[in-house]
């Protein structure tokens, strides 16, 4: 059974899949990530709604939570995977080097650094996909099986 958080905003599409697709689902408070398998808990999933979200959490001021959340899952031995939803010319880490957000003074550079650096220092992997597949992605990233 896949567990959503439920501090996770904006998920109405991805559960609308796992309700067609017959994937059962509960919502639940997790300490690391929005999805994980109840069965299999060393793989969290976050979802991103775009670059601007993910420049927010790495880089603004209030960035401690997220990175606190990064440790953690490091420590407990839980994979972290960030998906963002951005698609179009974003599909590596080394691609964001040319986002400019219209809120933001931060360089699509830095953001890439800060990327890489989560990744380096915590095995983070940053995935990328459109809005259209994202609860199919979440579940293949998941390896969910179908069986509860």
């Amino acid at each position: 059974m896949i567990i959503c958080d439920t501090r996770e905003k904006e998920n109405k599409r991805v559960l609308r899949y796992f309700e067609a697709h017959k994937i059962p689902y509960i919502e639940k408070k997790l300490d690391t990530g929005d999805y994980m398998v109840s069965e299999r808990m060393d793989i969290t999933i976050d979802r991103k709604k775009n670059l601007g979200e993910l420049l927010k959490n790495m880089c603004s001021p209030d960035k401690s939570r997220f990175w606190r959340e990064i440790r953690r899952s490091q420590k407990e031995g839980i994979k972290f995977i960030i998906l963002c939803e951005h698609g179009g010319p974003y599909k590596t880490i080394k691609d964001v080097v040319g986002y400019k957000d219209k809120y933001s003074k931060v360089s699509g550079r830095e953001l890439m650094n800060r990327m890489y650096a989560a990744h380096m220092a915590y095995d983070v992997e940053f995935l990328f996909c459109d809005k259209r597949s994202t609860a199919k992605k979440i579940v293949e990233l998941l390896g969910y099986d179908g069986h509860d």
